[in-house]
């Protein structure tokens, strides 16, 4: 998670969760008496966090540019992220987020400067429920980034999309929509489906992008996925500038495994092999990637509430 696709997944889920916090009770009480259908599934897996805080760190990442030379980082960063949604009405509820992260690219190559990258996203939502199978969503995400370099500015793009989503019954859902990505790199439009499939109480096949898996969870307590999940690492570098954008092109492949630490807070450790694909060195006239990139490792350690 730790990426602005990620944090799409935290703002679709919390559109359908109850929010966290000292009036825990009240929302709870006041979305059961409304008409909103939350799912009831057989499954032991935990519901996706409304709330996070996460650690990531990508090991020597190795880039070989196509004029020869070599470039080499060490990627850290810190993101963190919540959402609160709010009954507007019987069939209708709002949700209201923030998303703030802070990146560190270590230079491991002669001539290159470390940097920074803060980001900062305000998602917001709607979910109305249109008869007790169906729900529509859609959400809105200003997501700004700033990179440490001098002469940098803030960079603004906008994430945004609408989906509906089918409970065929408490094993299988399905889902459709589209999701927009407008900003100063190359705009993105992608039609959207997906389906989560309980196939028993311990296993759970979720065929939902942007991160499809398969988890096991032997209890309400605990669970393992393995799966693939959009990478907090792709950014686009100008060449004659220092301004990053975040592009949605890189991917990670990890095994993850989380637990009940207490109530609903959950501690997960995920590891796997992943990388900065979408990292591209540009100019004006060039306006594809100019090196090709070995995958590396990562480890990633997080605590989430998890209603």
């Amino acid at each position: 998670m730790g990426s602005g696709a990620g944090l799409v997944a935290v703002s679709l889920a919390a559109l359908s969760t109850p929010a966290p916090g000292s009036v825990i009770e009240d929302w709870v009480l006041a979305f059961e008496q409304s008409d909103i259908e939350f799912q009831r599934s057989i499954s032991n897996a935990p519901f996706p966090p409304i709330a996070f805080i996460e650690a990531t760190h990508y090991d020597n990442i190795d880039l070989s540019l196509r004029n020869g030379r070599e470039l080499s980082y060490d990627h850290s960063s810190i993101s963190q992220a919540a959402g609160v949604p709010f009954l507007v009405g019987d069939r209708d509820a709002l949700f209201v987020g923030e998303y703030l992260s802070r990146s560190r690219f270590e230079a491991r190559s002669a001539g290159r400067k470390s940097f920074d990258v803060h980001a900062v996203g305000i998602p917001v939502g709607w979910l109305r429920q249109a008869s007790p199978a169906w729900q529509l969503t859609g959400f809105v995400m200003p997501l700004g980034h700033k990179a440490s370099l001098d002469g940098a500015s803030w960079e603004w793009e906008y994430m945004g999309g609408a989906f509906a989503r089918y409970v065929q019954n408490d094993r299988l859902w399905w889902a459709a929509g589209f999701f927009a990505d407008v900003g100063p790199g190359d705009d993105m439009v992608l039609p959207y489906m997906g389906a989560s499939w309980a196939i028993s109480e311990q296993w759970l096949l979720s065929a939902v992008m942007p991160w499809p898996g398969i988890s096991w969870a032997p209890s309400g307590d605990a669970f393992v996925r393995l799966g693939i999940s959009p990478s907090g690492t792709s950014w686009s570098l100008q060449d004659d500038q220092n301004d990053l954008s975040f592009e949605l092109d890189a991917w990670d492949f990890g095994l993850s495994a989380g637990r009940r630490l207490g109530g609903n807070l959950w501690g997960r450790v995920e590891a796997g092999v992943g990388g900065l694909q979408g990292l591209s060195i540009s100019n004006d006239s060039v306006h594809e990637p100019e090196f090709e990139l070995d995958s590396s490792p990562y480890l990633s350690l997080g605590l989430e509430f998890r209603p």
